[in-house]
């Protein structure tokens, strides 16, 4: 699994750089939430994403690092907020073409496999959901 996912995500991060974008795949969910939502707390993105707070924390400071998103204090200043920055606006289309490509790939990947990847993903998780894999790894060493 590590192998097809780092062959993947090496393929569309080098599909952003040959299209002159600073973007990472890893940035994606948080960038849509973001242009969905205009802003959002890192609790906001952990509960949108379900990624776990120290994996948002982490990706959004890289962001931040990157000049994608700014953080800005919220209504009551407990928690900081994130918004695109003008020059992450300003790569939407770029990005939005970029995104087109790359599910017009996984569609022609899909269909040169004898079952498509992402619905068999999707079973995966589903499943995953129902028992997780720590539970059947204890149910096989029971055995």
């Amino acid at each position: 699994m590590r192998l097809l996912v780092a062959a993947l995500d090496d393929a569309v991060e080098q599909a952003y750089r040959d299209a002159g974008l600073n973007f990472r795949p890893r940035f994606y969910p948080y960038f849509r939430l973001l242009m969905a939502r205009d802003s959002a707390s890192v609790g906001e993105c952990v509960a949108a994403l379900g990624f776990t707070q120290p994996a948002a924390t982490q990706t959004l400071q890289t962001m931040v690092r990157e000049g994608l998103i700014e953080s800005v204090p919220a209504r009551d200043r407990r928690e900081r907020r994130f918004i695109l920055t003008p020059a992450a606006r300003a790569m939407i289309p770029d990005l939005e073409a970029a995104w087109a490509a790359t599910a017009g790939a996984a569609r022609a990947l899909d269909a040169a496999l004898p079952q498509p990847l992402g619905a068999t993903v999707d079973a995966a998780l589903e499943q995953l959901q129902r028992q997780s894999f720590g539970d059947l790894i204890k149910k096989e060493r029971a055995r």
